[in-house]
């Protein structure tokens, strides 16, 4: 009875506990704990959950996700490993790998793939200290996507047939490698390439045309590389080595830099004459040249006898012409309609400053009523999210517009500036902000428009404002009816358009910059061929929770660019659906929260984590 009850008990504390003498039957467990075992660092004990009594599929492994019972993605990532990666090639099923960020050694020429060709699409192997040439076996991943080998020390040269063997590509990084030779022209042929970066290589010779619209810090730091966008002229240059002739090369460009410098001066020299000549004139006038100062209850107007005008809006504080000319001038850019400074005037506005938009035209008589008419609506647009008229100066033959200063610069510079090595990623919340912000703006301004003739007329990304809180504000609305040249009038429909490009702009991370990418066009494509995932930001690829947001928010910019005019909605019914967007997935993670820990947070990650979904066919 004692040897039967004993038995029964045994039996029963087995059933319940498999695991003390179960083995695991998933094959993919083998590889893991081969890979575990190869480890000779594991300064955190990161792998420690990695048990080879139990299944990686139905136990928690720490960076490993399964679907259908195989292995389907391993992302471990800044854990400081120091192992072997030979044995995660035994994966068949393996669809993402990331091992960036950790002290991998050895060349990666060696590895033997053919394992993971039918399933691999994203391979992220940067900032590890893997050496040798770069691996060919990789070449035979025709279903990859993202390929990031940066930050290693890989050499030779990059393989010329790269762009025919892998075309499908979204992301190329091979920065900060030992990368020699010339960039391969087969690149150009990767037609849905978006994140391309080759910098801080050894490579020479001219950068293929078809790769002009990428950034320049896309190619930075390869001193034998030229054409655009590094704007090095290649017509020149013949990409010696010998002393003689870099020692050569550098007296030319130092004598070509003093003889800029001198010409620079010269004109600055004549600029200041030029002021102060100006500055001379004025103060002989009499007295009361800014005497007659019209005041009302939103704005304050000082007028000349030779008929210059200084209109300043509410809210606006007063200034001379004088203050203004003596404050300190920075450039910031030129545009369509002039040249922007920022100008800081001595005692006013701390170091903040302006921002003085110089128009220069020819104004005829008969359109002095009309000028100052578009100047007043321009003053009196206040809104949270536009840029509004401040004040300007009108003459003859110039025209000063002043805005406030905004600190951020511009959407154009928070999407596509300083691409590369430790730039901030901006995150999904942070640019469902801007969308929803640039939205209201632009509803409010045509809703403002008494006349469907008055639009924005270049909306870009470069003219969308941000300021140090992070809102979005509409800038140079309406600033083309302003210049001399002829006007072709955009509709407001126009607007839509390039409000949905703009839209683009924040999802893909992409640029319109020279005309070198037709987004709308490029995104159609890219979903005809049921890839709609892959055309979002790589610094997107943290945000599971909100990649239905992200493709309603595609929908709707798709629907803005529509090729016909009569199918773009109007821009108050956008701001209304992104508004939904937005609070659809507030009330969402909302609800979330409450069922979860309070120490858990919902906040987009911009980086690749455990959580990060494997972007296939959608």
């Amino acid at each position: 009875m004692t040897i039967t009850t004993l038995f029964l008990f045994l039996f029963s504390f087995l059933i319940h506990r498999p695991g003390i003498f179960a083995f695991p039957q998933n094959p993919d467990a083998s590889a893991l704990f081969a890979f575990k075992q190869s480890c000779s660092s594991d300064p955190g004990s990161s792998l420690a959950s990695w048990n080879p009594t139990t299944d990686p599929c139905n136990d928690t492994w720490k960076g490993v996700t399964c679907r259908n019972g195989h292995v389907d993605r391993l992302i471990l990532e800044g854990l400081s490993l120091v192992c072997h990666v030979v044995p995660l090639t035994d994966l068949p099923y393996l669809s993402v790998l990331s091992l960036k960020n950790n002290s991998f050694t050895g060349p990666v020429i060696g590895l033997d793939l053919a394992m993971w060709r039918p399933h691999l699409k994203l391979l992220y192997l940067s900032h590890n200290q893997f050496t040798g040439p770069f691996p060919h076996t990789i070449l035979a991943l025709r279903h990859l996507r993202r390929l990031d080998l940066a930050g290693n020390r890989l050499s030779g040269l990059i393989p010329s047939q790269i762009g025919n063997l892998l075309p499908n590509l979204f992301t190329l990084r091979l920065e900060s490698n030992h990368f020699s030779g010339e960039i391969p022209t087969s690149i150009a042929k990767m037609a849905y390439l978006s994140d391309l970066n080759l910098s801080y290589n050894w490579l020479e010779g001219k950068i293929p045309p078809r790769l002009f619209s990428f950034p320049q810090s896309s190619f930075l730091g390869n001193h034998e590389l030229c054409g655009d966008p590094l704007q090095h002229n290649c017509s020149n240059r013949n990409f010696t080595s010998d002393p003689a002739v870099v020692s050569r090369r550098e007296r030319n460009k130092w004598v070509g830099i003093v003889v800029v410098a001198a010409a620079l001066a010269g004109l600055v020299v004549i600029l200041v004459l030029t002021v102060a000549a100006v500055l001379c004139f004025k103060k002989k006038r009499k007295k009361g040249q800014l005497g007659n100062v019209n005041q009302g209850t939103t704005k304050k107007v000082q007028e000349t006898e030779t008929g210059e005008v200084m209109v300043f809006f509410e809210g606006c504080e007063e200034f001379t012409m004088e203050e203004l000319m003596r404050g300190s001038a920075e450039m910031l850019g030129r545009g369509v309609v002039g040249t922007t400074y920022r100008v800081v005037m001595e005692g006013r506005g701390g170091d903040k400053g302006v921002v003085v938009k110089r128009v220069r035209r020819e104004r005829r008589k008969e359109e002095e009523a009309t000028e100052r008419k578009v100047l007043e609506q321009m003053g009196g647009w206040r809104h949270p999210n536009v840029a509004g008229l401040q004040a300007y100066y009108s003459s003859a033959d110039e025209l000063l517009l002043v805005f406030d200063f905004v600190h951020n610069g511009s959407l154009y510079d928070i999407l596509h500036r300083n691409r590369g090595p430790g730039r901030i990623p901006i995150s999904w919340s942070t640019r469902l902000k801007l969308a929803v912000d640039a939205a209201r703006g632009l509803a409010y301004l045509h809703g403002e428009s008494k006349s469907n003739n008055i639009s924005h007329q270049h909306l870009t990304s470069s003219n969308i404002l941000v300021d140090s809180n992070f809102n979005a504000l509409i800038s140079d609305f309406s600033l083309l009816t302003l210049t001399s040249q002829p006007l072709l009038y955009s509709p407001q429909s126009s607007d839509v358009y390039n409000f949905g490009v703009v839209l683009l702009e924040i999802l893909t991370g992409r640029t319109t910059e020279d005309g070198m990418v037709d987004l709308p066009k490029w995104v159609q494509t890219v979903v005809r061929e049921e890839w709609t995932s892959e055309v979002f930001d790589v610094e997107l690829w943290g945000c599971k929770d909100m990649e239905d947001e992200m493709v309603a928010l595609l929908q709707i910019a798709m629907l803005c660019a529509s090729k016909e005019p009569k199918d773009r909605p109007k821009m108050t019914v956008v701001c209304k659906m992104i508004e939904e967007i937005r609070d659809r997935g507030s009330r969402s993670r909302s609800r979330s929260r409450s069922s979860q820990s309070p120490s858990l947070t919902f906040e987009s990650s911009p980086c690749l984590s455990e959580d990060t979904p494997t972007l296939t066919s959608s």
